[in-house]
């Protein structure tokens, strides 16, 4: 098995293969080999003939790769042994839905990891100030954090140029950053002036002229520079090394709540029936194992996991935000629309206005949009529609 998990993911996923090969009574024996770059990797390997059996796969990713016939469909004699048709139930619907491409299954999800909210208990105590847990922030009560909390040196949080964060304030601003059917930019919209303009604000007043290499925003929470950061959960076992780390969900900037994210999901990359259904044994155990896996900061994308025991005793700080899941939405399952919607078209945007290289914000969110809807129209000439 194949994975893009280069970081300490990738160790705990490898102690998991470990576990399955000594208990599994079939005797299968699964070897996990960790790639950047995965899918250059993927699509070379496809094309030596010598891909493995089977990968994890982003769930942005899947569809190109389907189209690419790199991964494989899953056949139901293969799905029957992870459960049957019946299985579907189990996972949040966006994330179940990552899986598919034009009508047929080809992965099944193992989590979603949202953005979440860190911030530094003994500042909020010493503030007074209270994190709910049982809701999201709500925009007044984060600004109010933020301002008290933004005095002596500390940020009262700290934003660097994560654009995804952007991407979580367009949705609860209302809007989306591509339509329904992926076939046009969006994020150029009212809503996502706004959500850039929210965004630009926040840097300013907190942390202006952020900088660094890696992720300056989570090095300046480290240092206890900073009251609150926002970023993903892979974060969780290298800040919750911290006693003072506090992990809570996203606050609602917005009039609706929604959180970016995506879903780490198991794909077959061999259509040899007896391979699949080896795969299928190892996959079925690690879904109903994925308590375990939640200990990387992911959240299971399986329902019963999500809400055991054993979750609260291994991972219990996935509680705190883990029915951020239900609010996730994934781009439409189309090849190459992370790559048109993000990196070739809003990341530049955000990241120009966010450093101060553009101050036009609708400018700059037209142009993006433009370079989006190039790719796209491109990406429909290459792989044909949904």
């Amino acid at each position: 098995m194949w994975s893009p998990l280069t970081g300490p993911d990738g160790a705990i996923m490898t102690q998991l293969t470990s576990r399955f090969n000594q208990e599994n009574p079939q005797k299968i024996q699964v070897q996990h080999v960790a790639q950047p770059e995965y899918l250059q990797k993927l699509n070379n390997a496809a094309a030596a003939g010598n891909l493995p059996e089977m990968t994890v796969i982003r769930a942005s990713d899947t569809a190109e790769m389907a189209a690419r016939n790199v991964v494989k469909p899953i056949s139901d004699e293969t799905l029957a042994i992870m459960g049957g048709s019946n299985i579907a139930a189990e996972f949040p619907e966006s994330a179940w839905q990552g899986g598919e491409y034009k009508g047929q299954r080809y992965a099944i999800p193992l989590d979603v990891h949202p953005l979440v909210l860190y911030y530094n208990k003994d500042m909020f105590q010493q503030a007074g100030i209270t994190v709910p847990t049982d809701r999201p922030m709500t925009r007044q009560e984060f600004e109010a954090a933020a301002d008290a909390l933004n005095k002596d040196g500390v940020s009262g949080i700290a934003i660097g140029t994560l654009d995804v964060l952007f991407e979580t304030i367009v949705e609860q601003f209302g809007g989306r950053v591509v339509n329904e059917d992926g076939t046009q930019a969006t994020f150029n919209s009212e809503e996502g002036v706004r959500a850039l303009t929210y965004l630009r604000d926040l840097r300013q007043k907190y942390s202006p002229g952020l900088a660094g290499q890696g992720d300056p925003e989570v090095t300046r929470f480290q240092q206890g520079a900073a009251a609150m950061v926002i970023h993903g959960p892979w974060q969780i076992p290298n800040l919750t090394r911290l006693p003072s780390t506090g992990v809570a969900r996203v606050p609602q900037f917005g009039d609706r709540f929604a959180v970016w994210g995506n879903s780490h999901q198991l794909a077959m990359t061999t259509d040899d029936p007896a391979r699949q259904a080896a795969a299928a044994c190892w996959l079925g155990w690690l879904s109903e194992n994925s308590a375990l896996w939640a200990t990387a900061g992911m959240v299971p994308a399986r329902e019963t996991v999500r809400l055991s025991e054993e979750l609260q005793e291994v991972a219990p700080v996935i509680s705190n935000f883990g029915d951020e899941v239900e609010v996730v939405r994934l781009l439409p399952n189309l090849p190459g629309i992370g790559g048109a919607i993000r990196p070739e078209g809003y990341v530049r945007a955000v990241n120009a206005i966010l450093t101060g290289q553009q101050t036009d914000i609708k400018a700059a969110l037209d142009e993006a949009a433009q370079r989006s809807n190039q790719v796209l129209e491109q990406n429909r000439t290459t792989y044909g529609g949904s």
